[in-house]
Formats: structure tokens, C-alpha cells, sequence
């Protein structure tokens, strides 16, 4: 073990009065006119298209301005990214282990290019990156975003929140249903703390589509998404079989790749329908798939608050969805999709035939009620205003830090 880490507490809480570091030195407001530097902190890159890079393309470089860290490896495409990006290097499988070197590397990252706040997502980097804060010469605020449900779910990781928790300036949530998981997971946790930010989309991505002609008896029914657990894709299935008795012409399309792709595969198999399932794998052209679907369907046993049903909801397709974590808060009126318990899988497949039986007038009524609602309540903007917002509260010199 590193001897800097070894002999000191690695999760120190300044008190009233005093400091952490006799050396730190206090972040200005942002009143002073010049950007304040954000460090974003992501555990494992994905890809360049995911909402991380579209809402730092848009925050008001006037104001802020940003460095994208990854713990992981650098992908060596060559594609361009939207500000500066800094990889740490540690393989997925260094990442399982906690390392004290990452955290002062991370720390030394902070002091060396101004970091005035840390904005971290996921569990492990809101590990490093809070621990990295509070290490640093500055008095930096840290947010973090929460984007699913149960993510305090082994006692290590309600005993780490614990730790991490009163030493984080702002939790973001990106539902309702999430913020309430995160306070009943974590009963000493200030609620002040835990803010509601919803997830936002580029609607100019998402056009609404205009051709909405369809025949009730060979309608396509659709959804994306990574093939894991939680999506409920073997439900959908099941349902789907029971809608093939009224609707024979009918097909499935599930775009998306994961570990549950095999076991999908024989499940369609085992039901009869084979052939009227088609797994496309992975859409990088989301908006085009979407709109070959006559019909969206999110049958999720767990969600923070699903982007695609927001993608969906966008192009016009009506949509099908379970109730699951924050999924009602998008469709709060009927008029928006039609919502069913999770795991409920007669009624899912009801719902869809409801959907299949539903005159071309209806459902052009619902499309454009569901794309008013993505453009008033769900659209990037509002969400980049709500984060530069936080953003501003925490840089503010009346806010105390943790």
C-alpha cells in the first residue's frame, strides 16, 4: 500500500472552520467572468454518440468549459471528441481492484489543468473522482449522476456511499423514481443534496416522422436496447407469442447486442416464432431504425429513466412500455403510450394488441402528443440548463463545500 494513503484517512471530512489541506486554495465564483473548468468523469468509454458528449457539446462555453476523463483505455479511432479528453489507461480488469496511484494520478489531473468542478458518473467514478477532489490543492465541488435504480445494492457499496456521500456536493438523479431509490437506499443522506435531472435528448436527431401509414394486420413492433436482464426482452417474447394468435402477420424487430442474445435466440425458438423475430444487433442509426416501427415497445423490469423510450417518443412511434423506475414520469397522461406492471406479461401483450387494433387517426394523435411532450419536458436543452444551473449553485462562493 501506498505509505501517502496508508497512515491517513482516505475519506477525510473537513470540519467547520478548518481545512483539509493548509495549502488548498479556495475556488472563485463564477461571478469573476472567466470559465470555469469542469472535469467530466467517466469509468469505461462507450461511444462518442451517447448523451455524455452530446450535453458538454452544449453547455455555454462562456461559462464553463470542459475536460472529458475516461479511467479506461484510449479506443485509438480517431474520431474527434467534443473538448478535450484525458484516458487513464487502466484495463477493465485494474479497474475491479481499488487503486490509490489512480487516485492521486487523478488528483495531480485536477491541480494541473484548474479543475474548479468534478462531474462524475457511475459508481467508480464518483469513487475516484470525489477521493481525487478531496485530495487536491482546491476546494472543489464534486456532482454526481445517478442513472439507474438499486445502485446501492451489496452492503460494500451502501458502506462506501456512506463514506462518499456527505463529502459530494450535489447528487443528480435522472428520475424522480431514482432520487426516491437513492433516499431510501441511503437514510442519512441529506435530501437537499439530491436533485432531479432528467435525461434530454436532440430532438433535431429524432425528426418527427410524417408518414405514419400502416396495415393493422402486418405491423412491425420494436424495440433497442442492450440484451441484459433488466430489458425484460424474454417477457416481450412470451407477449409477443400471445399477439401472434390475433395479429398472424406481425413481426418483432429487437435491435441491440449483449450476453442474453443466445439465450433470446432459443427463446424464440422454444415459443414457435423464430421466424417472425429478427434480432438486427447493433443500430448506430437509431432514428432510422425507429422509424421502421410501426410500434415501441420497453418491457424493462428496471429503469432510471430509458432513452430510448424518449428517442422513440420523439420520432412519433407509439409506444408500449412497463411502469418501471421513472418510465411514468415521461408517460404521465394516457395520451402518450400505453404503460403496463412490469413483468406482467398477458397484459403486455393486451397492451400491444390494443396498440395493433388502434385506428391510424389515434395514433397519429398520439404521436404528436408524445413528441410535444419530448420537446417540452425531455429535450437536451432543458437538461443542459438544469446541469449549467447545479453547476452554478456549487461553484458559488455562498455555497459551503462538504
Amino acid at each position: 500500500m501506498d505509505e501517502k494513503y496508508s497512515s491517513k484517512d482516505p475519506f477525510p471530512v473537513e470540519k467547520k472552520g478548518t481545512s483539509l489541506n493548509s495549502g488548498k486554495v479556495a475556488v472563485a465564483s463564477t461571478a469573476s467572468g472567466n470559465p470555469r473548468r469542469v472535469l467530466h468523469l467517466v469509468p469505461k468509454f462507450s461511444r462518442r454518440d451517447d448523451l455524455i458528449h452530446h450535453y458538454i457539446n452544449r453547455l455555454d462555453t462562456g461559462r464553463f468549459s470542459s475536460l472529458l476523463c475516461y479511467l479506461d483505455h484510449n479506443p485509438g479511432d480517431g474520431n474527434k471528441e467534443v473538448c478535450p479528453v484525458h484516458f487513464m489507461g487502466r484495463t477493465h480488469r485494474e479497474l475491479r481492484r481499488f487503486s490509490f496511484s489512480l487516485v492521486r494520478r487523478l488528483g495531480a489531473l485536477i491541480d494541473s489543468e484548474g479543475i474548479d468542478l468534478v462531474h462524475c458518473h457511475r459508481h467508480k467514478g464518483a469513487l475516484y473522482g470525489t477521493l481525487a477532489a478531496r485530495r487536491s490543492r482546491r476546494d472543489i465541488p464534486v456532482v454526481i449522476t445517478v442513472h439507474g435504480m438499486g445502485r446501492t445494492r451489496t452492503f460494500l457499496r451502501r458502506l462506501t456511499n456512506r463514506l462518499l456521500f456527505p463529502r459530494i456536493t450535489r447528487i443528480l438523479a435522472v428520475s424522480k423514481a431514482v432520487r426516491k431509490d437513492i433516499l431510501q437506499s441511503n437514510p442519512r443522506l441529506d435530501p437537499a443534496k439530491v436533485r432531479v435531472v432528467y435525461n434530454g435528448i436532440d430532438t433535431s436527431r429524432f425528426p418527427l416522422r410524417r408518414n405514419n401509414s400502416r396495415r393493422m394486420d402486418r405491423s412491425v413492433f420494436g424495440t433497442v436496447g442492450r440484451l441484459v436482464p433488466t430489458k425484460g426482452y424474454d417477457l416481450l417474447l412470451r407477449a409477443f407469442a400471445e399477439l401472434l394468435l390475433r395479429f398472424p402477420g406481425v413481426i418483432l424487430k429487437i435491435a441491440g447486442a449483449g450476453p442474453l442474445k443466445g439465450c433470446l435466440e432459443e427463446e424464440a425458438r422454444r415459443l414457435g416464432i423464430e421466424g417472425k423475430v429478427h434480432f438486427v444487433g447493433f443500430r448506430s442509426d437509431v432514428a432510422v431504425f425507429l422509424g421502421e416501427l410501426d410500434f415501441f415497445v420497453l418491457p424493462s423490469l428496471a429503469e432510471g429513466l430509458p432513452l430510448a423510450l424518449l428517442e422513440a417518443m420523439a420520432v412519433g412511434v407509439p409506444v408500449i412500455a412497463s411502469d418501471a423506475g421513472g418510465i411514468p414520469e415521461v408517460l404521465s397522461d394516457p395520451a402518450f403510450g400505453w404503460t403496463v406492471p412490469a413483468g406482467a406479461v398477458k397484459l403486455l401483450g393486451r397492451a400491444m394488441a390494443k396498440a395493433a387494433a388502434s385506428s391510424p387517426d389515434e395514433l397519429q394523435r398520439r404521436a404528436w402528443s408524445a413528441r410535444k411532450r419530448i420537446e417540452e419536458a425531455f429535450s437536451l436543452d432543458r437538461m443542459v440548463r438544469d446541469i449549467e444551473q447545479i453547476y452554478g449553485e456549487c461553484l458559488s462562493s455562498e455555497l459551503p463545500l462538504p
